[in-house]
């Protein structure tokens, strides 16, 4: 005599099918404030590298003022230090006689625009993400100051190493800067605020 299975109560619904198993799944993911971070942080990229080109057409003038404005600051840092030190043309910096032009790339824009998606890709409150702009902005311009000024060193006194500097070196170090900044505005400001995110936002806008 064969034994048998006890049969199955009908509940009056079906299993889920597969589809139902990989939304459900994508929703766990989604619930996870890491993987909505890493989404945002690249779709906010994305459109950055897609929007700028075309919003620099119309910011040519403001780029000219900040290239000039940063190129400034790098005279006034310098100068009380060196006698050597020269602005020319409002965007030239000779230390002795080895020059630097200071053109968009120098301004800090990049690595500002960079550190702004990782803050609004965060999961926080508006006034927390605010905050770090307000913090992580000025940070980001005075390492890149340092970075022109260190360069103006390098060049005038040790020529050969100059654009390894310049290429390699400063390139990564200013997103490591940019890595490090976001850093501490997360473990200073957010302070394991890691999930406030949508919902608070929506409070305060």
């Amino acid at each position: 005599m064969s034994r048998q299975e006890p049969a199955e109560e009908s509940t009056g619904t079906r299993p889920p099918g597969p589809r139902a198993g990989l939304g459900e799944r994508l929703r766990s993911v989604w619930a996870q404030p890491t993987y909505r971070f890493a989404t945002f942080f690249l779709l906010y990229l994305v459109l950055i590298a897609v929007g700028y080109p075309r919003l620099r057409m119309r910011l040519g003038p403001l780029l000219e003022v900040a290239e000039r404005f940063t190129a400034q600051v790098v005279y006034a840092t310098m100068s009380p230090f060196s006698s050597e030190v020269r602005l020319v043309d409002h965007q030239w910096i000779f230390n002795g006689q080895f020059p630097v032009v200071i053109i968009e790339e120098c301004t800090g824009l990049y690595e500002a625009l960079l550190l702004g998606a990782a803050l609004l890709a965060f999961p926080t409150t508006w006034t927390k993400a605010l905050l770090g702009f307000a913090i992580g902005f000025p940070m980001i311009y005075a390492m890149n100051i340092m970075r022109i000024c260190l360069l103006l060193v390098t060049g005038r006194y040790m020529g050969s190493w100059f654009d390894l500097l310049h290429v390699y070196f400063w390139q990564v170090t200013m997103i490591a800067m940019v890595a490090s900044t976001w850093l501490f505005w997360v473990i200073w400001v957010v302070r394991g605020d890691y999930g406030a995110a949508e919902a608070t936002r929506g409070q305060e806008s």
